[in-house]
């Protein structure tokens, strides 16, 4: 840890985070079509590149037989071992990559077709206008909510493609695209293998420095494993800015790897929740034994942590849907309360939330009334009767002297009873016994005159049996007067 860090403070200044990324390393013994030049691949025709990565070079094309937009990559092939072993490599990945592309799922980029031009493969892939997530991360934090949905939908893009029993193999924010609004789509499906292929050399490096696993560098071996590991990389620099291994070269910055020198996100930033925390680094875990054994896993895990965290009002609500900030903006922590809930109470800025302070407590002068749930047996549980009151305000540590004895506050929430004031019970329930009662304790103040409403409602009534009677007198009279005459 202590080399890393040393390495990054001295040599920081030196490559930006971009270039820190290495997103062109070229594979031993592995040689690409040249990027520049090239007008037409197989029947599309080329628009311009768009970029390169270890595993090809990337083109925006035309698909002139149904007259749309794709994206096209060239793979690395072997440049040597003769004709039988290209023949082999360009077999073996047209038929992994077509099985790839029989995969249908929301966060997975499509795959349209495959195919061979000049002894080079290539595929054919949904083409998304967007940035990729590397080249947002590079420039914002993104808030808690939002980079936890990413994380969620990537571990269950690869749970979908392990129970197929496909590993991606390059899991990494440069794989990882913009596809409208918060949504987000793991690339480059078509060049991943099946476990334990032969395809590639034994002790053959072949990944994305950083986000390989030690037995990926040491051995050449990538399993579902590999991928949760790519994956908890991708979620730590997510949540914490930070990319957990970052060196000037390969060969540094797998050395980082083997070591085992990631800190811990907290290191880094210490608004992140501690149960999020644990769950990257078990994904990033040196040993295969302790990490995730599967997509599946990983999102079972970074699923029931959010929970906990929502449950215990570890989370801010400004976190949750948040503005993501510029890197230079943010500060020492990220996921702390902004904007609306900037005053939120300093013990739930840290995740320890006092028990009489609800997260999404706001008050202007400190008369602002407060809608607070109490229950005599110290907690709310779905056994526990509560009951709801509509206070003044929350009373802090040691001042709560407006709840009833034996009673505890868990929970307080902004209010606006139409300017009542005072203490006023609403409601006792007890949900065990799935009955309620409803108990009003109000102030003569706030007690609705029905004598009064009564009144009002029958005063036109009233007044139309007078005129009915009034007329009735009038019309005797006159039938009177008319007979005696």
């Amino acid at each position: 840890m202590t080399d890393q860090r040393s390495q990054l403070s001295s040599g920081g200044a030196s490559y930006d985070r971009a270039a820190s990324r290495m997103r062109f390393v070229a594979p031993p013994g592995m040689s690409m079509k040249p990027g520049g030049g090239v007008k037409k691949i197989g029947r599309y025709e080329v628009i311009k590149m768009l970029g390169k990565g270890a595993m090809g070079v990337v083109y925006k094309a035309r698909d002139p037989f149904l007259d749309r937009v794709v994206a096209v990559k060239t793979i690395v092939s072997p440049k040597s071992g003769g004709k039988r072993t290209r023949a082999a490599y360009i077999e073996r990945f047209q038929r992994e990559a077509k099985a790839a592309a029989k995969m249908q799922h929301p966060s997975i980029v499509t795959i349209f077709d495959v195919g061979v031009d000049d002894g080079a493969p290539f595929m054919v892939l949904e083409y998304l206008p967007g940035e990729s997530l590397a080249d947002r991360l590079d420039r914002v934090r993104i808030p808690l909510g939002k980079g936890i949905q990413i994380g969620l939908d990537l571990a269950n893009a690869l749970a979908f493609a392990h129970r197929q029993r496909i590993v991606h193999r390059d899991v990494k924010p440069a794989n990882v695209l913009h596809a409208g609004e918060n949504r987000w789509k793991l690339a480059d499906f078509g060049i991943a293998r099946l476990p334990d292929s032969d395809l590639t050399q034994v002790g053959i490096f072949m990944g994305t420095p950083g986000y390989s696993p030690p037995e990926a560098i040491r051995l050449g071996r990538y399993t579902p494993q590999a991928d949760v590991f790519a994956w908890g990389a991708v979620l730590y620099e997510i949540l914490s800015g930070h990319i957990p291994y970052e060196g000037p070269d390969t060969k540094t910055t797998n050395s980082y790897v083997l070591k085992d020198t990631a800190p811990s996100l907290r290191d880094y930033d210490r608004s992140i929740p501690q149960p999020l925390a644990d769950v990257v680094m078990t994904a990033l875990d040196s040993s295969a034994e302790t990490r995730y054994k599967n997509g599946a896993d990983a999102e079972e895990a970074l699923r029931r942590a959010w929970e906990s965290c929502l449950n215990d009002n570890l989370i801010p609500p400004s976190c949750l849907t948040g503005e993501e900030i510029p890197h230079e903006r943010v500060g020492p922590e990220m996921h702390i309360p902004r904007g609306n809930d900037a005053r939120t109470p300093p013990s739930m800025a840290r995740g320890v939330p006092h028990m009489a302070e609800h997260s999404l407590r706001r008050e202007q002068d400190g008369s602002q009334p407060v809608l607070v749930i109490e229950s005599r047996e110290g907690d709310i549980s779905d056994e526990a009767p509560t009951q709801v009151l509509i206070r003044d305000s929350i009373a802090g540590p040691g001042e709560r002297k407006q709840s009833p004895p034996g009673f505890s506050t868990t929970t307080g929430l902004p209010f606006d009873p139409e300017g009542a004031t005072g203490e006023h019970l609403v409601k006792e329930r007890g949900v065990g016994a799935r009955r309620s009662s409803l108990l009003r304790r109000v102030p003569p103040s706030y007690q609705p005159d029905h004598t009064a409403e009564l009144s009002r409602r029958t005063e036109p009534m009233r007044w139309l049996w007078v005129a009915v009677v009034v007329a009735a007198l009038a019309g005797g009279a006159a039938l009177a007067y008319l007979l005696a005459a």
